[in-house]
């Protein structure tokens, strides 16, 4: 980045330099639907195809949340403190080699070992990614967050629209086409995300952060407390009421249809929030649709027959279009301006947080208790931080 000089010599201070928003949204899209190809059959083929016992399987999906949650925390501290696009390049190009390597060595215990590996790499992409996010001052900064979410929810659907067609032929297809798209998102980033002048303005603003007297507002760390209930919560989704209703006599096609629903409600609601987000105060957005959220849960308690599931799902669904994405956009108001890439990646490892407690606090409740209990509990952890967020935010209110 170099120094505009006015006509009569003096310096101006450098501009300001971001990441194109349309590139971040489609390159997002790519990494979100390689991912999408993954998560869905890792349990499924832990167990069905390789015939390790579901213990083993959860403590391999939660040991790659653990090197994930390793991976967030780094990558908030390479873009505050080295270079965010040699950063990128190295964790998309670890990404596509462990992809590669499962195309072709997939058996026990091989497969578990490049699966840590590439939930650190996620991990570390992830934050970046959202860190990159936080350049663009083009766009309000809630609008950003919301595109990119929206990208990411029609990479999820593309994703898992597939994979199971995909599955039925050989898992060598799946990690191929994963492979595939980390490949395209490789090329994106070779390409459009050296910025000139954004390492420049990172070291810059870690030379700012370190002198800085910023006091990061207490609200900051309730809001992580509820993205980690939040995260929490939804993993269930993805792991123990798929059992729950299977057990009800409910089938597979039904559980997946959800997805499919989440999907379609998600890229409709996006695209419409969309429109009129920055007329909604991003505190209400994360409360409100925190406490809907919630609610959903309460709603399970008496579900039995799938109408009702479809209901709890759409509350839920709706929920998560308010609030999930906004709340990478109000930590990032909150934040130092100077420590972007920290704030990022305190978010990303919380949520990992959430995701990797989650199944084993499931898994815990029913055994000894029942998913009334479960879902009794979920309501209640998530509701706490929702009224505890909103009392210490009343000072943070954004104008």
């Amino acid at each position: 980045m170099i120094s505009q000089s006015s006509q009569d010599g003096d310096v101006r201070k450098p501009q300001h330099v971001e990441i194109n928003a349309i590139v971040l949204y489609i390159t997002t899209f790519f990494q979100s639907t390689g991912a999408s190809l993954i998560w869905p059959i890792t349990t499924l083929y832990m167990h069905n195809v390789l015939h390790q016992s579901m213990t083993v399987a959860g403590i391999v999906v939660m040991g790659l949340s653990v090197t994930m949650m390793i991976g967030n925390w780094l990558g908030g501290k390479l873009f505050d403190h080295w270079n965010p696009f040699k950063a990128l390049v190295i964790s998309v190009g670890l990404a596509l080699l462990t992809l590669l390597s499962l195309t072709f060595w997939n058996s026990w215990p091989v497969f578990a070992i490049f699966m840590l590996i590439s939930g650190f790499a996620d991990g570390l992409i992830y934050t970046l990614l959202n860190s990159y996010a936080t350049t663009i001052q083009t766009i309000d900064t809630r609008k950003v967050f919301n595109l990119q979410y929206l990208f990411m929810n029609v990479g999820v659907v593309a994703g898992t629209a597939v994979v199971g067609f995909l599955f039925d032929y050989g898992v060598e297809l799946v990690f191929g086409g994963a492979a595939v798209m980390y490949g395209v998102f490789f090329v994106l980033v070779l390409k459009f995300f050296n910025v000139k002048g954004l390492a420049k303005q990172s070291a810059r603003a870690a030379e700012k952060a370190a002198k800085s007297t910023f006091k990061t507002p207490v609200v900051i760390y309730a809001i992580l407390g509820l993205a980690f209930s939040f995260y929490m919560s939804y993993i269930l989704w993805e792991t123990v009421i798929a059992t729950h209703m299977t057990d009800l006599g409910m089938t597979a096609k039904d559980y997946s249809f959800l997805w499919t629903l989440n999907g379609v409600i998600i890229i409709f609601g996006q695209g419409l929030l969309d429109r009129f987000i920055e007329r909604l105060p991003v505190r209400w957005t994360v409360l409100g649709g925190s406490t809907l959220f919630a609610l959903s849960f309460l709603i399970l308690i008496q579900a039995t027959t799938y109408p009702m599931f479809v209901f709890s799902f759409v509350i839920l669904t709706i929920g998560e279009i308010l609030s999930s994405p906004q709340i990478p956009a109000w930590i990032d108001d909150l934040s130092d301006p100077n420590a972007k890439g920290h704030a990022q990646g305190l978010l990303t490892m919380f949520v990992s947080l959430g995701r990797a407690i989650g199944p084993l606090y499931g898994g815990l409740l029913i055994d000894s208790g029942s998913y009334k209990l479960l879902f009794t509990s979920v309501f209640a952890i998530m509701f706490f931080f929702v009224l505890l967020t909103g009392l210490l935010s009343k000072r943070h209110v954004r104008n």
